[in-house]
């Protein structure tokens, strides 16, 4: 495991190995570099049609910063730095100069004093990335006798080992503290808390990284996701403790959020409690009239004209136990702006209190034991410095808030009272202004992705498709025992949508397929795909059947925030996994896993049908990975391309786009749903039963997919069981009459047909589907055309060379090698009415596809509907 890193302090030697990373620096510099060119490409598209351009991420590259950060600041002494197994080394001198930030690069040596302090410690080169294990060790100078991790994560801190000094034979072996961390799917930063004990001193020191994702651009790709998640499901991605933090993002969202609070209050807490010192040393107070009715006897000093000549007429009176009326004005702390402080001081206390006692409580289960005791410490530790302040002498003085009824100049400007009360705007309103100052853990990358993907397809059926949103069936945030937002019984059933042409979908997020499904079943193993989406036609009458029937299609889409970085011997040997992003192996098998384990049942069973099967049918046309991978999808086709069109299995790239207009993150798969679900039609444009005509299209359309006509071996598969093809007889010229006759009078067998007729009308798998010919012969009553009066039941068809046929099957011999369709014939089936005005010149106008039930119920050729238009050939 070769090092990475070697820095030196006064008190310890800090270390950090790793396996390989050249190839993860590798894959982060690429996708950095596709970053700038797809901006690039962006920023100068962007004036062209007036548009705000994208943010200039391109120059903000140029100041990409890899940061160790230190805190409280720390001397260095050493740092040794081996990128790419290049040992150079920066030494840090001695010199005299005050605590300053150092930036050092493996190339340059960089010369401080050993007073030095530095906050941060600048690299050339990222070293710490996701889904990576990193092996941390602290080896202490001095006589340390106890060390430990502090991180709020209870499993960081449990990863680690502390080894005491130990004296052998060969000489001491320094106390250290040691320990492997695992990063997975967690990114931003993340923070070592050092706690040690040195000569009876206890010392903290931090040190931070930032861990980076080498799919998607940390400070590009993860913010215009989150952007997208806070609006539809607010504060869902923030989590109280995770191994890493990061700085939260501005939100609209108001309300009252604790993990935010915590979060901000840790921030601000130095500058709040240091305004109360200062208000505890010195309070603000004001004259205030004191009222009081006291004997005559008491009154002292001078008294005011009036008074004085009222009491004298009192006592000439004999009025000698009357009480008088005395105002005065005394220094009073019992003021709006104490109550406002005493308010702030006592919520804050509550609110930290509360959150302390819920997650001990929380925390006490051994299946829930997230946080570490120094975290829950840390939290009454908050506590007491509010709790001193409360039981200040001047406070006990001072009433309860009722509000500020005007504004306050003393808590606008006054020291101590104004910081205090810009910490309590801010922790009041920290939803609106805290910007990017708190820092606060997410929940993993891939619970992120996963969650924009289901939301960039709800964007897509509603910005590309032309739908609408109907029902937003998804289940209310609530807070779990740790304050995380989480969602009641997931997804499910999430969204429901309606175009104007009747078409209606369903977008769900994690439903369950279980053995008891009624409508939809997976008859061994439960299955939960990420993605499942649903489109249903509306009703239409089929008349052939004479019933009301829906038809549903659903495409189900896993997200998978990993690429493929093993080529296994399998692969195609011209498959270049280092500049092609592909999606995992395993991430494709799980697709074929999900279509073949659903099944839908004809009708839900019940205990009335419980003694007859429902019919059983696959109702997955397609299943599809959706991955981080970065493409020029306007340019390049996507690499499972060939795979979507021959068995409906494969991958989606998909990333956030530059803008709001930019489609280059999710083209291809906005492309694959508009082809099979259409998009919204020109109802102004369209008659009724055009509409119509275009609904019963698209059914054609999906069905006709090489995917969706894939049967047993054995089986034939096919969309009308009834397929008939009108088609004419060939010429008399040349051919034995009796050819002929037997068209006539019901004893033929066989027809043949060019097959570059046939392309030319149809497309190829037809030819296996038709059921029936419709053959026109010459009409009794008008030679220019023919009549159909009877169909001919199909037992085979094949292709052979046109010189193979004998005179029986053609009506002539021929020594042409083109390829012919020849039909073996059944016994005819004769119309009641036969269809007239059949057209035979060219042959193929002759030709369309109908089905039994549509052609018995017309006279005239130009009535016949077509059916299959997505098998004609345009």
């Amino acid at each position: 495991m070769p090092e990475l890193i070697r820095l030196q302090t006064p008190d310890f030697e800090f270390s950090v190995w790793a396996n390989d990373i050249s190839q993860r620096v590798k894959t982060y510099h690429t996708t950095v570099a596709n970053r700038i060119s797809s901006t690039s490409n962006a920023d100068a598209d962007a004036d062209a049609d007036g548009r705000v351009g994208t943010l200039n991420f391109c120059a903000n590259t140029s100041k990409l910063s890899y940061l160790l950060r230190f805190s409280p600041p720390v001397q260095l002494d050493n740092i040794n730095i081996f990128p790419s197994n290049n040992n150079q080394q920066s030494n840090i001198e001695q010199s005299n100069s005050t605590e300053k930030t150092i930036e050092a690069t493996p190339k340059d040596l960089v010369d401080a004093a050993s007073t030095d302090k530095c906050t941060e410690f600048t690299l050339t080169s990222p070293l710490f990335f996701e889904n990576t294990q990193y092996q941390f060790e602290w080896v202490f100078f001095g006589e340390v006798t106890a060390a430990c991790l502090t991180h709020r994560n209870q499993n960081v801190n449990d990863a680690f080992r502390f080894s005491t000094e130990m004296k052998t034979v060969r000489g001491v072996v320094p106390a250290r503290l040691t320990g492997t961390i695992n990063t997975g799917n967690d990114v931003g930063w993340l923070r070592l808390p050092l706690f040690f004990e040195l000569n009876g001193k206890t010392h903290t020191q931090h040190i931070a990284f930032e861990v980076l994702p080498t799919k998607m651009a940390l400070h590009q790709d993860l913010p215009t996701m989150y952007q997208a998640i806070d609006k539809v499901y607010p504060l869902w991605r923030f989590s109280l403790v995770e191994k890493t933090e990061q700085d939260a993002a501005t939100s609209q969202q108001r309300g009252h959020f604790p993990l935010m609070w915590m979060a901000n209050f840790a921030v601000l807490r130095e500058r709040f409690e240091q305004g109360l010192k200062v208000i505890c040393a010195a309070p603000h107070s004001r004259l205030q009239p004191t009222i009081t009715n006291i004997k005559a006897a008491k009154l002292k000093g001078p008294l005011p004209h009036k008074l004085a000549e009222q009491i004298k007429q009192d006592f000439a009176n004999g009025q000698y136990d009357k009480r008088y009326r005395m105002e005065k004005k005394q220094l009073s702390v019992d003021t709006p702006e104490n109550r406002f402080i005493k308010m702030a001081v006592e919520r804050s206390k509550r609110q930290l209190a509360e959150f302390e006692t819920r997650l001990r409580q929380s925390n006490q289960a051994p299946e829930h034991q997230r946080l570490s005791d120094s975290f829950l410490n840390e939290l009454n530790s908050w506590q007491q410095p509010l709790q001193k302040i409360l039981s200040q002498s001047f406070l006990k003085d001072v009433g309860g808030c009722t509000g500020l009824f005007r504004e306050s100049l003393v808590l606008q400007q006054k020291t101590g009272y104004s910081t205090v009360y810009r910490v309590w705007q801010e922790l009041k309103f920290y939803l609106d202004i805290f910007g990017s100052q708190s820092s606060i853990s997410m929940k993993s990358v891939a619970e992120i992705y996963e969650v924009w993907c289901f939301l960039c397809l709800k964007q897509i059926l509603e910005q590309d498709l032309g739908f609408e949103l109907l029902e937003n069936n998804t289940a209310k945030l609530t807070q779990n025992d740790f304050f995380e937002y989480q969602l009641k019984d997931g997804f499910a059933g999430a969204f429901r949508f309606k175009r104007s042409d009747g078409v209606t979908a369903k977008l769900a997020h994690e439903p369950k397929f279980t053995k008891k499904g009624k409508s939809i079943r997976s008859y061994l193993v439960n299955q939960e795909p990420d993605i499942v989406l649903e489109v249903t036609l509306p009703k239409s009458i089929n008349p052939d059947s004479g019933s009301s029937e829906k038809k549903q299609f659903i495409w189900l889409f896993d997200a998978k925030y990993r690429i493929k970085t093993d080529k296994n011997r399998f692969d195609d040997s011209c498959e270049d996994i280092e500049s092609i992003d592909y999606v995992p192996d395993d991430a494709i098998n799980q697709m074929h896993r999900y279509r073949d384990a659903l099944i839908r049942l004809s009708e839900p069973l019940s205990s009335s049908t419980a003694s007859q099967p429902a019919k059983k049918s696959r109702p997955v046309f397609g299943a599809f990975a959706l991955y981080p991978g970065f493409f020029d999808q306007a340019t390049k086709q996507n690499p499972y391309a060939t795979a979507i069109d021959e068995v409906g299995i494969g991958a989606f790239a998909l990333l956030p786009s530059q803008t709001e207009q930019d489609y280059s993150g999710r083209q291809w798969l906005v492309e694959f749903l508009k082809v099979q679900i259409g998009i919204m039609p020109d109802i102004q444009t369209r008659q009724a039963n055009e509409t119509t005509y275009s609904i019963a299209g698209m059914a054609e359309k999906i069905y006709v997919q090489e995917a969706a006509r894939i049967p047993y071996h054995g089986m034939h598969q096919v969309l009308y069981t009834d397929l008939v093809m009108t088609v004419a007889l060939g010429g008399q010229r040349g051919r034995d009459n009796s050819y002929f006759k037997g068209f006539d009078q019901g004893t033929a067998q066989w027809y043949h047909l060019p097959q570059s007729t046939f392309l030319q009308k149809f497309k190829q798998h037809v030819a296996e589907e038709i059921r029936y010919l419709a053959l026109a012969s010459t009409s009794d009553i008008q030679s220019s055309t023919k009549q159909i009066d009877k169909i001919w039941p199909i037992k085979r068809v094949t292709v052979l060379p046109r010189y193979v046929f004998t005179e029986a099957q053609a009506g002539k011999k021929s020594d042409s090698t083109d390829l012919y369709y020849l039909f073996e014939l059944g016994k005819p089936l004769s119309l009641q009415t036969a269809v007239t005005n059949v057209p035979h010149r060219p042959m193929k106008n002759s030709m369309k596809l109908t089905t039994l039930t549509r052609l018995e119920s017309v006279t005239e050729f130009s009535g016949v509907e077509k059916v299959y238009e997505e098998a004609i050939v345009l």
